[in-house]
């Protein structure tokens, strides 16, 4: 996977932590939280890598990210669910990232 298409990923895998935080993955959900987790982590170290532009959201990323899945290991929905939508307004805000 290249680093945009890791970009991509990891704004669809915020995107899912805004709206299913660990406590509610479906039982069809193969990877769970976990899974999703590991992928998530994965998917923001290949991107990270490749930004270019806007280098000052990377620490902003790096903290808000630390601080959501630290909440969601907690098995605490908040503030987990709304740092990941600060970082989801980071991402996609006018001026990308990528």
């Amino acid at each position: 996977m290249n680093k945009r298409e890791a970009l991509q990923l990891f704004i669809e895998d915020v995107a899912g932590g805004t709206s299913q935080p660990p406590d509610e993955y479906q039982e069809w959900n193969s990877i769970g939280y976990a899974g999703h987790r590991s992928d998530l982590l994965e998917h923001w170290r290949v991107a990270r890598d490749g930004i270019k532009r806007d280098l000052d959201k990377v620490p902003q990323i790096d903290e808000l990210l630390e601080q959501a899945l630290a909440s969601f290991d907690r098995g605490e929905r908040q503030p987990g669910r709304g740092l990941m939508v600060k970082i989801y307004v980071l991402l996609t805000q006018p001026t990308r990232i990528a």
